[in-house]
């Protein structure tokens, strides 16, 4: 009999593997042999180590290919002595899955991110590379940009579709007084401090190249 419950339990494991339900299948080994089940702080996948707490690239179940934080790292033994790498992400969402009218969306960058509390499990060798997930300000001070980094100035409501903070709290710039985004050529006024986007202040974008001191209309 105890033969018969072990086949049928891999046959459950290889089921729930082929349907890619890994919270299904964490669970059921918890609460079946706890013993089989085993948490690490890091892992080595394609020749790369991720770590707990880690911003990742991670290719979803659906093949697209996401931001998240990797937040959980185990490990199954299944009944016939294989291992099963797990992990458990929680994802930050993009510009595409806001809801917002279109004058806050020119605020949002393409390489903007908002974190969420959507966790998923999923199998490790869908990891694909550490990304980095800075501040604005650490952003805006590249000198070049790269495809590996990101930024990130709020989370995100899931009920709402609207980043927490919302778009109004965010530190304000321009004329327009509307948050910068950085895919968007601002100028910075000498004077005051202040940056500008050239459409708010007139500035084609080739003028402003020629630009060495700018001094905005309040300015002046």
């Amino acid at each position: 009999m105890k033969e018969d419950d072990s086949s049928i339990s891999q046959k459950k494991i290889d089921e729930l593997i082929k349907e890619q339900k890994y919270a299904a299948l964490i669970q059921m080994i918890s609460r079946r042999d706890p013993n089989r089940l085993k948490q690490y702080n890091s892992i080595k996948i394609k020749n790369q180590i991720f770590r707990l707490n880690q911003d990742v690239a991670v290719c979803a179940n659906n093949n697209d290919v996401y931001s998240g934080k990797l937040i959980k790292i185990f490990c199954i033994k299944d009944q016939n002595n294989q291992y099963v790498p797990v992990i458990q992400v929680q994802w930050y969402y993009t510009k595409q899955d806001l809801n917002l009218d279109k004058k806050l969306m020119k605020c949002i960058s393409i390489k903007e991110l908002f974190f969420s509390t959507h966790i998923e499990f999923l199998a490790a060798n869908k990891l694909q590379c550490p990304i980095e997930v800075m501040t604005f300000d650490q952003y805006t001070q590249l000198e070049y940009e790269e495809e590996t980094k990101f930024f990130s100035r709020a989370a995100i409501d899931l009920k709402t579709m609207e980043p927490m903070p919302t778009v109004g709290e965010w530190p304000k710039s321009c004329v327009c007084r509307m948050p910068q985004n950085p895919d968007i050529q601002m100028i910075q006024c000498e004077t005051c401090g202040e940056w500008f986007h050239l459409d708010c202040v007139n500035i084609k974008p080739e003028e402003a190249e020629q630009i060495e001191h700018y001094k905005c209309p309040g300015c002046q």
